[in-house]
Formats: C-alpha cells, sequence, structure tokens
C-alpha cells in the first residue's frame, strides 16, 4: 500500500507544480509580451500561451483533484470530514474558475492580437481593456494557489 502512496502524492505535487509554474511563468511572458507594446510579439506570445494552457495546465487541472482524493483516501483520511481538504476543494473551486475565465481571455487575445498583426495594425483599445481583466483573474489566482500549496505542506486541522 506504500507504493501507492507514494505515487499519489507524486502524482498530487507534480500536478500543483505545473499549475503554479504553468500559470507563472505564462502570467509573465504575458506581461513581457504586453509591455513590449509589439503586436507580432503579443501576437506569438498569446498563440503559445493557449497551447500550453490546453496542453499541460488543463491536464493538471484535472488530475490535481483526484490524485489528491486518492492521496487522502490511501493515507485513511475520509477528505469530506477535514477541514483543510474542504477548504482546499473550495479554494480549489475559485481557482479554477478564474483560470477558466482567463483561459477565455486568453483565446480573445490571442484572436485579436493575430488579426492586428496580420493587418500590421498597432493592438486596438479592446486588447488593452482585455489585458487588464487578464491581470485581475490571474494574479489573485496565483495567489490563491499559492494558499493551496501551502494548506497541503501545513495540513492544518480543527480539533
Amino acid at each position: 500500500m506504500i507504493d501507492f502512496i507514494y505515487i499519489f502524492k507524486f502524482v498530487h505535487v507534480l500536478a500543483v507544480a505545473a499549475m503554479l509554474g504553468g500559470w507563472l511563468t505564462i502570467a509573465l511572458f504575458m506581461l513581457l509580451a504586453h509591455r513590449s507594446g509589439n503586436t507580432p510579439v503579443v501576437a506569438l506570445t498569446a498563440r503559445f500561451v493557449v497551447q500550453i494552457e490546453l496542453m499541460v495546465i488543463v491536464a493538471a487541472v484535472a488530475v490535481q483533484p483526484i490524485s489528491g482524493f486518492l492521496l487522502a483516501g490511501s493515507i485513511g483520511l475520509a477528505p469530506l470530514e477535514e477541514f483543510w481538504i474542504l477548504l482546499s476543494l473550495g479554494l480549489y473551486g475559485l481557482v479554477v474558475a478564474a483560470w477558466a475565465a482567463a483561459l477565455r481571455v486568453e483565446f480573445l487575445i490571442r484572436d485579436l492580437a493575430r488579426e492586428a498583426a496580420l493587418e500590421s495594425q498597432p493592438l486596438p483599445d479592446r486588447y488593452r481593456r482585455l489585458f487588464r481583466l487578464h491581470a485581475l483573474l490571474v494574479w489573485p489566482a496565483l495567489g490563491a494557489l499559492v494558499v493551496l500549496v501551502a494548506l497541503m505542506v501545513w495540513q492544518p486541522r480543527m480539533s
């Protein structure tokens, strides 16, 4: 049984590392591309960001709760009776909702930037509004994800 515990723990940690590392990297690349003011750079960056989200982050988001429940069960916890797990699930739901909204915005940014780049035009005002919305979604979600990692590590119990 101990082998399964290590497998579930490894997968769980790997998924959260992919989420946190991926989102942080994506957010920074989007910020750097935005600050460049270069339409083709923004278009190419947004294209790659969407691809990474779909290839890596979607899988990590799906695997995270599954591996968490398997891990909790394998170490003898009743997941729905542990305060810190319930808190984590609620926070995870908010993070995933923010991420899904940010992904939708990334699709729109990608399409707007691509169109502007192909027409050799500057980025439209709508792009700037979308980028601000993206930042409003991404940065708090990253902060909440850090709190989730802290809950995973410390597992605070209510006595």
